[in-house]
């Protein structure tokens, strides 16, 4: 018997052995949260005990290695966000807990499912499923709002479809093996170079004519990433910015824009993007 972390019993080799899974996500413009609520929904139709845990607000030490660990997180730069990477290299070492992946994209993903699957197998993880949804591109948010629409849709239909597939032991995990680790080796260098670069190294931007001071991006940021000197100062973005995009779709304004500067998409409207992360606990 392990101490700490790890006085629980040993997970059985069966998915069976307990229908519950603790989900830890991690979502900028809700697009994650929404798919990750989608399939938690359709687990528990289907009997199981689901665990809606936010990523950032979490202890990767602390995790339950007797129940399905699962994450879901949304591709930046077609590779691991840094505040995945980061919670993943936290991790305990297992004994063979199922592990899932529930990702989304706007464009490519090719440095996610290979890669994490790496990670997480070393830290002795059994991965038994993942899969990548697309939904509309935060970062360049080309077409109408019904076409918007018409993918979010769709891709909640996956997630839930997903679900029904990993309950049924259906899913599996696929891995390029040289392709998508030199891809996220190159991107996990270029995200931990950026610290070098001062305010290059930023990715969104305050238009501060529209800013309204009320503070809601600062509080909404993951990663402290957003100062506010005094309320009479607009926010401004400093190096520990992850690229998420989480000010962008939640500010009342629309005072805040990424660096290439187009409208930002939002699942929802801001007031109602903010309630729903703060139903799961951000």
């Amino acid at each position: 018997m392990r101490k700490n972390h790890q006085e629980y019993a040993p997970m059985n080799d069966r998915l069976e052995h307990s229908k519950t899974l603790h989900l830890y996500w991690f979502s900028g413009s809700g697009n994650t949260l929404c798919a990750a609520e989608a399939f938690a929904m359709r687990l528990r139709e289907l009997g199981w005990t689901v665990e809606l845990k936010p990523l950032e607000r979490s202890d990767p030490a602390r995790i339950n290695p007797t129940v399905t660990f699962a994450i879901a997180f949304p591709t930046h730069c077609f590779s691991i966000p840094e505040i995945i990477r980061n919670f993943v290299r936290g991790l305990p070492n297992v004994e063979g807990t199922p592990a899932m992946l529930l990702g989304t994209h706007g464009a490519f993903s090719g440095g996610i499912l290979g890669p994490l699957k790496r990670l997480l197998s070393r830290k002795g993880f059994r991965c038994v499923g993942g899969r990548i949804l697309r939904m509309p591109d935060s970062f360049f948010p080309f077409g109408s709002t019904e076409s918007h629409r018409r993918l979010f849709e769709k891709a909640l239909e996956r997630a839930r479809r997903y679900a029904a597939e990993f309950d049924a032991g259906t899913v599996r995990w696929s891995r390029w093996p040289i392709l998508s680790d030199l891809w996220d080796a190159a991107f996990a260098a270029f995200f931990a170079s950026r610290k070098w670069f001062g305010s290059w190294g930023t990715t969104v931007h305050t238009r501060a004519a529209q800013c309204t001071r009320c503070g809601t991006c600062v509080r909404a940021c993951p990663v402290a990433a957003l100062e506010q000197s005094s309320p009479e100062e607009p926010p401004r973005p400093n190096r520990r910015c992850t690229n998420c995009l989480r000010c962008v779709a939640v500010c009342p304004a629309d005072a805040m824009r990424h660096m290439i500067g187009f409208r930002p998409y939002r699942c929802e409207p801001p007031r109602q993007l903010r309630e729903r992360f703060e139903k799961e606990g951000v």
